[in-house]
């Protein structure tokens, strides 16, 4: 099963009052402002690794997400999975379980998102975007062990500011239209409201449903902003954003399937079924509606920044919630054989208190405590219906015990229910200080003291149809031995872990243009439980272990690099050198079957080089280039899941799929390609004193990309290049600009997604 891409042409008219963003066209380039410290300062000026851009370069190449963004900053992907959301940093990411936390953080304007569905967002009045790399475990916590994306938004104005932005994306018939409004309101209130809409009917014919396009997008975000000085020393800024997300239809397909697999598929699905990558599926499931993943979200955040004499006391209060229901056809196939489907509802409470001493004596210092409580609760269930697919029923009735019993067709026919709840509670104090000690030498020591507190509780149900599986003795005997898919439990659990993380930083201004530093650093990402455990396992004697939980991930980095301003300005140039050790690494691999397997892998190491460089090669004409190495590996790995293969092999030869392990000691991560490379031109003139051209290309290449973590050889994603295109009319005043904007223009097809179907034969199905 693969997830692609697909070539999009997207043209975008904008009009705005009171805004001027006339192109300066000066050889230096712009100071690019970065709060990676929880200080506003330069990016050149700050000792670690960040990919930054800037909400204007979002809205010229027309990127309206994180999967879009992250693909022009190597060594960082984010994307959208088969059940989840990816989000990795230097081969270093979650898996796909819903219990899990996450080892990228991000945040918006302050505000931890633990959950990896607030990375599905799109953008909406950006002013920048930082990606910070490796550890960042001192100033922004826990789940923070690969590093932390921090976006800023907009704030009100002074001056009065609007604009309407209208853009369409063929291909997939897209339509988008966002407005913003922002000014004052009195002399101490200011606003800013942006509302945006965009719908698009998808790329992927479904050909199993009449040919029907998907995934189909319908989208609608709304922010306001109030931004109010109570006092000339008082600042409040209350912000409140509604998101909804509705999608209809997937871009999964089956694309390699064994001949006694298409002959089922065709035989009792859709007679027309063919397997590919390409820009066709088959998916089906019981509900005419068809496969869903609707999404709403909510925030409300105060943020209040009091200057007490040069010192800065800021608080930053926040509660969001977000609930989403799907269902997923997860045989992946045009039979109506299995669905998954589930409603997680999310909510979380967070305070933030920093307290900042003022910049540019001997020692300057920040110090802060955070508390976050959050309730998770997942509903899911597993629709298995084998009278549907009647050789496989015929199979599992061939079994003389079942036989004798003449029970009708549907009484095999059930549903899997799971209930997950958990309540987190954390909190943490931390501060960092620096020492200047001579105009060119500064010291850094960071130090944070964590504490988290989980309670889950989980129930596991049964249902049937006929209702036999009711009775305990034929869900004991069928329910799970079917498909492996459920059984009968609940438990109840907690768990809790302190944590002592922090960094040191040595700093050196070798020239006014060169910097150099040294960075040493540690973090931990939250251990948990099991969400996705459908057989209620606990305790496993072989393994030793409860396998319901899992433990925390801990780090250890090293990162040396240098920041180089080039000739007067018109260049940036940023290297760094990284080395990382991850103990018990957290993953989920996918059983083949219909579920994952999660535990802690030993060991984990990363060791890269990155750099990009930014250049003004004359006035109108400025240059990007961007390219790293990497090798990120297991270093002990030994009780890894199988792959489909491997299990087959162990069938043919046991029997069973039972207890079928690999060691992948040595071998390499997920999405961490060994190397990475980008080029960018933007060519910006006045064509007149009132109309402004600009020209932008991007080319992206990657080597191949390891996409599952079981290291099933047909999902790597060979090394591929793509090709990105801008061209727009401006006015010179800023009032208006027509852009055409051309993504992956040479039609490249990738997947970032794809696991085993267990449909290769009859017999491995009801093994």
């Amino acid at each position: 099963m693969n997830s692609i891409g697909k070539t999009v042409l997207a043209v975008s008219v904008a009009t705005a009052s009171g805004l001027f963003s006339v192109n300066s066209f000066s050889q230096a380039l712009e100071e690019v402002v970065v709060t990676a410290t929880k200080r506003v300062e330069g990016l050149q000026d700050v000792p670690i690794a960040i990919s930054v851009m800037s909400g204007d370069a979002i809205e010229e190449r027309g990127l309206t997400s994180l999967e879009d963004l992250t693909v022009y900053m190597p060594n960082i992907h984010v994307a959208e999975g088969g059940a989840g959301t990816q989000l990795f940093i230097r081969g270093i990411g979650s898996g796909i379980n819903y219990g899990f936390e996450q080892s990228v953080g991000t945040f918006i304007d302050g505000v931890y998102y633990g959950r990896g569905r607030s990375a599905r967002g799109r953008f909406l009045d950006i002013e920048r975007v930082e990606v910070l790399k490796g550890p960042q475990s001192t100033l922004f916590g826990k789940n923070t062990i690969a590093g932390a994306i921090n976006i800023t938004t907009a704030r009100p104005t002074d001056e009065f500011e609007s604009y309407v932005d209208l853009s369409y994306r063929t291909e997939l018939d897209g339509v988008g239209i966002t407005g913003m409004v922002s000014g004052p309101i009195t002399d101490d209130l200011r606003g800013r409201l942006v509302v945006k809409k965009y719908d698009d009917d998808g790329y992927v014919e479904n050909k199993a449903r009449g040919g029907e396009d998907g995934p189909q997008q319908d989208n609608l975000a709304v922010r306001g902003v109030l931004d109010w000085d109570a006092t000339a020393n008082l600042n409040f800024l209350l912000k409140a954003e509604y998101n909804s997300n509705d999608v209809l239809g997937r871009q999964q397909m089956l694309s390699l399937a064994s001949p006694t697999a298409t002959a089922l598929y065709r035989g009792f699905g859709d007679p027309n079924f063919t397997a590919g990558f390409d820009y066709e599926q088959y998916d089906l499931n019981f509900d005419e509606s068809g496969l869903f993943d609707d999404t709403e979200s909510s925030v409300v955040q105060l943020t209040a920044e009091w200057a007490i004499g040069e010192h800065t006391l800021r608080s930053i209060t926040a509660y969001t919630e977000y609930e989403f229901t799907n269902e997923l056809d997860t045989d992946y196939s045009p039979l109506r054989f299995i669905n998954r489907g589930r409603t997680e509802e999310h909510e979380q409470f967070s305070q933030e208190f920093l307290w900042t001493s003022p910049a540019g004596g001997f020692l300057e210092y920040l110090a802060g405590a955070y508390y976050q409580t959050e309730e998770l609760s997942n509903d899911r269930h597993t629709f298995v219906v084998f009278s549907n697919v009647p050789p496989i029923e015929s199979q599992i009735f061939a079994n003389p015990a079942l036989a004798a019993l003449n029970l009708p067709s549907t009484a095999i026919d059930g549903d899997g229910k799971n209930q997950f709840e958990q309540d987190t509670d954390s909190w943490s104090v931390f501060t960092e200080l620096t020492w200047n000690l001579t105009d060119t030498l500064r010291l850094t020591t960071g130090i944070r003291y964590s504490e988290d507190d989980k309670d889950a509780k989980k129930i596991g149900t049964l249902d049937n149809l006929s209702g036999i599986l009711a009775d305990p003795f034929f869900a004991i005997l069928w329910g799970p031995a079917a498909l492996n898919l459920a059984a009968v439990h609940e438990y109840e659990k907690s768990r809790s872990e302190d944590h002592t993380t922090g960094n040191v930083n040595l700093q050196w201004d070798a020239t006014d243009e060169i910097m150099l530093y040294a960075n040493w650093s540690n973090g931990y990402k939250a251990g948990g439980f099991d969400e996705d455990n459908s057989l209620g396992r606990e305790f496993v004697e072989s393994l030793g272990r409860d396998v319901s939980t899992y433990e925390d991930e801990e780090v250890d980095s090293w990162e040396v690099g240098a920041k180089v301003v080039l000739m007067e300005g018109r260049g940036r140039l940023n290297m760094a050198y990284f080395q990382s050790d991850y103990d018990d690494v957290q993953v989920s691999t996918f059983d083949g079957n219909a579920a994952f397997v999660v535990g802690n892998a030993a060991e984990t190491e990363v060791e890269g080089f990155e750099a990009d460089l930014e250049f003004a090669v004359t006035d109108e004409l400025v240059l990007n280039v961007a390219a790293a190495w990497l090798d990120a590996q297991y270093k002990s790995f030994e009780d890894a899941a199988c792959n489909e293969d491997q299990f087959l092999e162990q069938i043919a030869a046991t029997g069973s799929r039972a207890g079928c392990v690999q060691d992948l000691s040595g071998e390499p991560l997920q999405f961490a390609p060994e190397y990475t490379f980008n080029l960018g031109a933007r060519y910006d003139t006045s064509l007149t004193d009132s109309l402004d051209l600009g020209v932008g290309v991007d080319y992206l290449w990657s080597d191949d990309v390891v996409v599952a973590n079981d290291l099933d050889e047909e999902l790597i994603q060979d090394s591929y290049d793509k090709w990105n295109a801008r061209i727009s009319l401006a006015a010179s005043d800023g009032s208006w600009v027509v852009a055409l904007i051309g993504k992956n223009l040479g039609d490249e097809k990738t997947f970032t997604w794809g696991n085993d179907v267990r449909n290769r034969s009859f017999q491995d199905v009801i093994s």
